[in-house]
């Protein structure tokens, strides 16, 4: 008798059971994803998708280079293209097989973006500078001409301009005093996205910049030693590949070695007109400076 009425309970209970659950897979995945497209109605909801519309699956709003659909499977953040803020584009992050959500995957105290998974000397956050879309450029938060992925290398903070509080903007300093200015650091060759608001062919970031005056040049040893704006001495070693150029300051043209037909140039529409070792005067301005990394010798350097 106890058994029976043991099994009836139970077969009332299953019955209840079925009654109350969703009428199979089909219906649950239906209340999970409305529109069928992979992705869920809670996180279509939460970043503002269409959970009803399938087409925005297929859309990139953080033009990262991940759809919505591959953002949701990597745990991505659609609306932004560094999920992490680790430096390194969500896309990116899928070539050096990183976590798009975890800023330091391998846990070695190193950030993604500041790692050199292939060796070859060049940060990963750094490695697309040359071919990404420049709408999806490094951010530049505080407007300081440094990308908020190299303010953390740098020292400086990512939502303000003068880090330290001096007056000088971050991206005119020269935080780990190599002789270039923070704003520099990353510069490629081939970096289309560099902007030049007046299209007067001075980057914004180098617009009405002085980095110091030269303090003397060796022509026979071929060494330039140069005194910064903040007071620090640089000394340059110039060779024959080092590239001297003389910016103009507009139709008044240039100063440089015009006479001897090696310096200036005589066509006004040129910012920057070629000079010689003979322009590398005591007292001259000096704009920019650009060292070969491997040899530390001078690259290019621009006088005012």
């Amino acid at each position: 008798m106890i058994k029976r009425i043991f099994t009836c309970a139970a077969a009332a209970g299953l019955a209840a059971a079925l009654v109350a659950t969703p009428a199979g897979p089909a219906a649950a995945a239906k209340a999970k994803d409305s529109d069928r497209d992979g992705i869920s109605n809670s996180w279509e909801a939460k970043y503002k998708l269409n959970p009803r519309s399938s087409k925005d699956s297929r859309s990139d709003f953080d033009r990262d280079g991940l759809n919505n659909l591959q953002e949701y499977k990597r745990k991505g953040n659609p609306r932004d293209e560094d999920t992490d803020n680790d430096g390194q584009d969500d896309k990116d992050e899928v070539s050096t097989r990183t976590a798009l959500n975890i800023a330091d995957t391998d846990g070695d105290g190193i950030l993604d973006g500041d790692e050199d998974r292939n060796g070859n000397g060049i940060a990963n956050e750094d490695e697309d500078d040359a071919r990404e879309r420049c709408s999806a450029d490094d951010d530049d938060t505080d407007g300081d001409f440094v990308a908020d992925e190299d303010e953390n290398e740098l020292g400086l903070d990512a939502g303000s301009a003068d880090s330290d509080g001096d007056g000088v903007d971050d991206g005119a300093e020269d935080a780990d005093a190599d002789s270039r200015l923070n704003e520099d650091e990353d510069d490629s060759s081939k970096d289309r996205c560099l902007r030049d608001a007046d299209d007067d062919g001075t980057a914004d970031e180098d617009e009405g910049e002085v980095l110091g005056t030269i303090a003397s040049y060796d022509a026979e040893t071929q060494v330039l030693v140069i005194t910064t704006s903040d007071g620090t001495t640089v000394t340059a070693a110039v060779t024959s590949r080092t590239e001297i150029e003389i910016e103009s300051a507009g139709d008044d043209g240039s100063e440089g070695s015009g006479d001897e037909g090696t310096g200036g140039s005589d066509d006004s529409g040129n910012t920057d007109d070629e000079g010689t070792t003979a322009d590398l005067v005591t007292g001259r301005t000096v704009v920019e400076l650009d060292f070969w990394r491997k040899s530390r010798q001078l690259e290019e350097i621009v006088l005012g």
